[in-house]
């Protein structure tokens, strides 16, 4: 098996815990086995898992060890989970997951980095509410997506509101949590409406997002970065789709308040 076919399997085994034993009808089944083993996480883990208001209040507590990281994610069985888009290399995944269980449907970025043995040391589970699908089918292929996060940011964080939403394909969809004093996440759905946003609700902001990692596959992006330039910058994961023609079709972002070490 060769590493990036070793962190799918890790994925796998990692949503198996969330998903939990399950009987038909969708009842979990007390006298069945509690989801996969921990043997893919390393006893040092750290894991970085948001609570259900995370998507709205950014609030992302951290566990230490396999067996607490084990715990934290079986408390989220029984779960029904589709993996909307990942990305693996040989020592990460990244997975957009949509998650059914008890309470309102989430959309959830699962992130997993691995030590030299293969085994995961640092796990980030950050979760919003249901963000649609892209209105427009998958690409197959499409360019480098970092020149276009970098130009769309470079724009954004300059107050180049109409320049930043031109990076943007016109039925273009965009996930955020609140800005400042909002209580709810926005949602934009088309170019017109994201430059609206950017002006309106977003506004000039002393916030500077710096990209520190970007994994793709095929059209699928993820970024990890922090934010400067405010007292107390957190981390920000997104998830976006690039077009064949270099704009971004569907970006979905999350954010924690607390800063999380990289790996």
């Amino acid at each position: 098996m060769t590493s990036v076919q070793s962190v799918q399997s890790a994925l796998a085994e990692v949503l198996e815990l969330m998903e939990g034993p399950v009987r038909m009808g969708g009842l979990a089944d007390p006298d069945a086995p509690v989801g996969a083993s921990a043997s893919v996480l390393a006893p040092d883990v750290r894991a970085w898992v948001a609570d259900p208001e995370q998507g709205v209040a950014a609030t992302v507590d951290s566990v230490d060890g396999a067996d607490a990281t084990h715990e934290v994610l079986v408390r989220l069985a029984p779960s029904e989970l589709t993996v909307a888009g990942a990305v693996a290399t040989d020592r990460s995944c990244w997975a957009e997951i949509t998650r059914r269980g008890n309470g309102d449907p989430e959309t959830c970025i699962v992130g997993l980095t691995f030590n030299a043995a293969n085994l995961v040391h640092r796990l980030v589970l950050l979760r919003a509410p249901l963000v649609p699908a892209s209105a427009v089918a998958e690409w197959t292929s499409a360019p480098c997506g970092r020149p276009i996060l970098d130009a769309y940011f470079d724009d954004l964080m300059n107050s180049r509101f109409r320049e930043a939403a031109a990076h943007f394909s016109v039925d273009s969809l965009y996930s955020h949590p609140p800005y400042a004093g909002g209580s709810e996440r926005v949602l934009f759905m088309g170019r017109e409406a994201v430059w609206r946003g950017f002006a309106i609700e977003r506004g000039p902001s002393p916030a500077r997002q710096v990209i520190t990692g970007l994994w793709q596959r095929g059209d699928r992006v993820f970024i990890e970065g922090v934010v400067e330039g405010i007292p107390v910058g957190g981390t920000f994961v997104s998830t976006a789709q690039v077009s064949s023609h270099g704009e971004i079709a569907r970006y979905v972002a999350f954010y924690s308040a607390r800063r999380i070490p990289s790996a």
